[in-house]
């Protein structure tokens, strides 16, 4: 069988080359390159259709974070295991995204970094904004998984993200958490070895609802919407000076996405960087050799 797949002049030179001989063999030559015409522009199709962007990894900084929360992390990867920042997504103070970049299919390893303008909105605002943003690489880049790598107050406004009602997003593969404040920051409404945790990481007071973050039975309320089969690397620091905290958040707090998620995904592995403060979790090496075995 012939399949034409070819220019309009190639696939003329091999209807004039089947229409040579008797008159009963042309027709039914005829009739088998117009199926293996047909044929043929299906698989190419098909083919095309089932080609995608590759899974890209995002980053997301926290309150009062900038690009530069996470550019040591993007570094590290493109140094390490030759990823590559593709896309850099810039949430205005109105929510209007600036996208700068776009997809290749050489890059087996994309990164694409998210900002936000006004990094002292509530993680509620800035849920608004990430929606925005995967729904964007969505429906424009044709994206359909991805991983997230996340920084303090960051992880709150990505789990309230993805913990929507009725909103489609891709499919959330791999996360990583640094420093997650899920219950209470140090200076805000939470201290050090004022709260403690129970069985499953359950924490014995959940702290309410402020200008910035939601309370905990909030996000305990809607985990059930979480992603389901998602692989969960938690990390947090330990200064080791007394205070179980990396200094603006407790490990208590850290540790509280578990029993947010103990119902709903066993796939959560906590370490804990022992010496690092808040801020050296997005800036060691240490850090980021764990984090980027987990993802790739």
């Amino acid at each position: 069988m012939i399949v034409c797949v070819q220019s309009s002049a190639g696939c003329a030179s091999i209807l004039t080359n089947v229409l040579k001989g008797s008159s009963q063999v042309k027709k039914i030559r005829l009739i088998v390159l117009i199926f293996a015409i047909l044929f043929g522009i299906s698989i190419s199709t098909t083919a095309h259709a089932k080609t995608t962007v590759a899974t890209p990894t995002l980053f997301i900084h926290g309150l009062g974070g900038t690009k530069k929360s996470t550019d040591g992390l993007i570094t590290a990867a493109e140094t390490k295991v030759n990823a590559k920042k593709v896309m850099t997504i810039t949430v205005a103070a109105d929510g209007t995204l600036d996208v700068q970049g776009s997809f290749s299919k050489q890059v087996k390893k994309p990164l694409i970094q998210i900002n936000f303008t006004n990094n002292e909105a509530s993680t509620t605002t800035q849920t608004q904004w990430l929606t925005k943003a995967l729904q964007l690489l969505q429906n424009k880049y044709g994206v359909t998984k991805y991983n997230v790598v996340a920084h303090s107050a960051g992880n709150v406004a990505f789990f309230q993200t993805v913990t929507q009602k009725s909103v489609k997003l891709p499919t959330l593969k791999k996360y990583v958490i640094l420093a997650g404040p899920f219950n209470g920051v140090v200076g805000m409404n939470d201290a050090a070895n004022q709260n403690q945790l129970l069985k499953h990481y359950q924490p014995q007071t959940y702290y309410a609802a402020n200008n910035y973050y939601p309370g905990y039975q909030q996000l305990l309320d809607v985990s059930q919407r979480f992603p389901k089969h998602v692989k969960i690397l938690n990390i947090y620091g330990d200064l080791n000076d007394g205070t179980h905290s990396d200094g603006l958040v407790t490990i208590q707090s850290e540790l509280s996405i578990n029993y947010l998620l103990y119902k709903h995904n066993d796939q959560i592995k906590n370490v804990k960087m022992v010496g690092l403060s808040h801020t050296e979790l997005h800036k060691s090496a240490k850090v980021d050799q764990k984090w980027i075995k987990f993802i790739w």
